[in-house]
């Protein structure tokens, strides 16, 4: 679980309540059935008209990495690829084909290379993977993004067909302030979507599609240089730039790590 998320939100929930409690309303007071319809219905509707509707229901289902550690371990990927260029180097590329590879990108690089492919075949493949990948996680931030864009509209949307129920009923003065604030509450909700909820996601779900792309470049690099028959000890500090300074591991523990 990522704390940071769920800290963002809960923190988000509780400046909501505590400004409306601090002011001496009820929760219940900034409820209103229309107005909801209006602008969760209202961009629903508008979100789904814009993109197609697998890729909208992908994205809701994406949702869950925003809650979710980063599970990628920059450090022990450096590890795995070091141990794999110093196997490959002392048995050939043949010994990769005797490994069990629980990451499917790792896995599919090393086939290639046990498979006998040729570097620039290596690259421009990986390169394609990583791209796709990467458009694939673009999808559901675009998707998330869009939802950040029709919520404050539909909450203008929502405030002005209350603003001409108000002015239609202006023989009443007793009914303008509440008619006034409930259709207020529509653009409260708009933002409050936009701002609090899809737009913080949007950026969390980004982060995550840079960590894969990020992960992904090492393991491409290192299979590039498997495959040139670099030496582990040039790999090793090669890949070390992937990780910052204080997590980067020294040369007798990569000394350790082939002799283990």
């Amino acid at each position: 679980m990522d704390k940071g998320s769920v800290a963002g939100l809960l923190l988000v929930v509780t400046a909501i309540i505590l400004g409306i409690i601090s002011g001496g309303e009820s929760l219940l007071s900034y409820i209103n059935v229309p107005s909801v319809s209006i602008v969760l219905i209202g961009t629903l509707g508008a979100v789904i008209l814009s993109v197609r509707p697998e890729v909208f229901f992908q994205a809701i289902s994406n949702i869950v990495y925003a809650f979710r550690r980063n599970q990628l371990d920059m450090t022990q990927a450096i590890e795995t690829c070091v141990r794999l260029a110093d196997k490959s180097r002392r048995g050939g590329l043949l010994a990769l084909d005797q490994e069990s590879y629980a990451d499917p990108f790792v896995k599919k690089a090393m086939d290639m290379l046990v498979d006998g492919y040729d570097v620039t075949t290596v690259e421009a493949l990986l390169n394609k993977e990583i791209y796709l990948t990467r458009e694939r996680n673009q999808q559901s931030v675009k998707v998330l993004m869009t939802f950040s864009e029709f919520a404050p509209a539909m909450g203008m949307i929502g405030t002005l067909v209350g603003l001409v129920a108000m002015l239609q009923n202006m023989e009443d003065p007793a009914s303008i302030g509440p008619k006034m604030a409930v259709a207020l509450l529509t653009t409260l909700y708009g933002a409050l979507i936009a701002n609090g909820i899809t737009t913080p996601l949007a950026k969390k779900l980004s982060a995550r599609s840079n960590e894969i792309l990020l992960y992904q470049s090492l393991i491409k690099d290192a299979a590039i240089k498997i495959v040139q028959g670099e030496h582990p000890k040039a790999t090793f500090n090669f890949l070390q730039t992937y990780v910052e300074s204080h997590k980067r591991k020294s040369e007798e523990e990569m000394k350790q790590l082939m002799t283990g």
